[in-house]
């Protein structure tokens, strides 16, 4: 189940041939974060270990997950911006954590989380990862949904090269006709004062 009040075609919509999805009433609004606190130890043990509802509630299916991260390149990530944490400890060891924390995205109208794309962080909060749970989000009850406004305290560092990352990659698909507006909130203005370059690749 997701948010009974986001325009879902054929859930809590039906649009007949008059309708424009393209109109803004129909428009997502999504916010997407990360938990640093949701980390996870190496098991000692790691027999017997059993996944009662692998990718059935909101997490992702593990196997899927497990092999787009291998077949994908995991670059540092610079922040041209502010001293985020969240970029910042992506790129910092964590040797004894199998899983440094969780990303999610929500309805940011109403707090509805998404089914199906909350991801784990292997090395904090990575593109790599929050990719993977975009694309999952773009694909859940969006069919003819143009616009999609998404917010994310790292956007100015994030969405620079975006469409790249998923154009590269097998396991990512983004709809060709949707458009992604990005939005930082108070932030934005704080980051296109001090750092202008922040938007240009």
């Amino acid at each position: 189940l997701f948010c009974p009040t986001c325009p879902q075609p054929g859930i809590n919509i039906y649009p007949d041939a008059t309708d424009d999805l393209s109109n803004w009433k129909y428009n997502w609004t999504l916010i997407m974060d990360g938990n640093f606190k949701a980390e996870h130890l190496y098991d000692r043990q790691t027999d017997g270990q059993v996944w009662l509802m692998d990718g059935l509630g909101f997490m992702v299916s593990r196997s899927s997950y497990h092999k787009y991260l291998v077949a994908t390149n995991h670059s540092l990530e610079r922040s041209a911006c502010n001293n985020h944490r969240a970029v910042n400890q992506a790129n910092s060891s964590h040797t004894r954590l199998e899983t440094t924390g969780i990303g999610a995205m929500a309805c940011a109208c109403h707090g509805c989380f998404v089914p199906h794309l909350v991801v784990d962080f292997q090395k904090g909060e990575r593109q790599v990862n929050m990719d993977y749970s975009l694309s999952n989000a773009l694909q859940y009850n969006m069919q003819g949904i143009h616009h999609v406004i998404n917010f994310y305290d790292v956007n100015c560092t994030y969405m620079r090269k975006l469409r790249q990352h998923v154009g590269n990659n097998k396991f990512l698909k983004f709809p060709t006709e949707m458009e992604i507006i990005p939005g930082i909130g108070m932030l934005l203005q704080i980051c296109s004062f001090v750092h202008q370059r922040c938007w240009v690749d």
